[in-house]
């Protein structure tokens, strides 16, 4: 668990460091049903694919969104990591402006799963003290449930449990279960 606390802290610096643009380019938010986020399966996945699932809301190319505790955010700006996604590593990053809103993953698959983060973080949530962050909740040994996830050729989906980190106030709050999220990524 230490292990995976320490990845996504780095992948939170990482998306954090990357210049920006002026925040006027930022996240659409947008429906569930305009992101196909409404459960809706994407494409099949091919049939050379190691994933026995389905990519969910699948992003156009060079694009990612997310659909976690209310949020329905499209992203179209890249981060500081290039995107690559293959049948057995993903790594990916986007921004909104400045870095107000990023999202950025690091995951390698490994026998029953995928080990690594993905993180979405947001600086001034509405409503509530910032930043706060969002990601997979770990499974037994850290390790992402391979179910969770689907990849096919550039494009993945993550559809399972994900646990907020509040703004930490100087108590250091725990994480909080929100249910179930949404993130695809798809690269250009």
């Amino acid at each position: 668990m230490e292990k995976i606390l320490v990845m996504m802290g780095v992948v939170v610096m990482v998306l954090g460091a990357c210049g920006g643009e002026d925040a006027s380019n930022s996240a659409e938010v947008v429906s569930d049903t305009d992101a196909g986020l409404d459960g809706e399966a994407g494409d099949a996945a091919s049939g050379d694919d190691a994933s026995a699932n389905a990519v969910v809301a699948a992003a156009p190319p060079g694009q990612a969104t997310a659909s976690v505790d209310g949020l329905d955010l499209s992203f179209e700006l890249p981060g500081a990591l290039d995107c690559s996604i293959s049948d057995d590593a993903i790594t990916f990053s986007y921004r909104v402006g400045d870095n107000e809103i990023t999202l950025g993953a690091g995951a390698n698959r490994v026998d029953d799963g995928w080990m690594g983060s993905i993180a979405l973080s947001v600086a001034n949530p509405d409503e509530e003290p910032g930043p706060i962050g969002y990601y997979p909740a770990p499974g037994e040994n850290g390790v992402l449930d391979e179910s969770l996830f689907a990849v096919d050729g550039a494009s993945m989906s993550y559809v399972g449990p994900m646990l907020k980190q509040p703004a930490n106030d100087g108590s250091n709050p725990p994480p909080v279960d929100v249910g179930t999220g949404t993130i695809s990524a798809t690269c250009g």
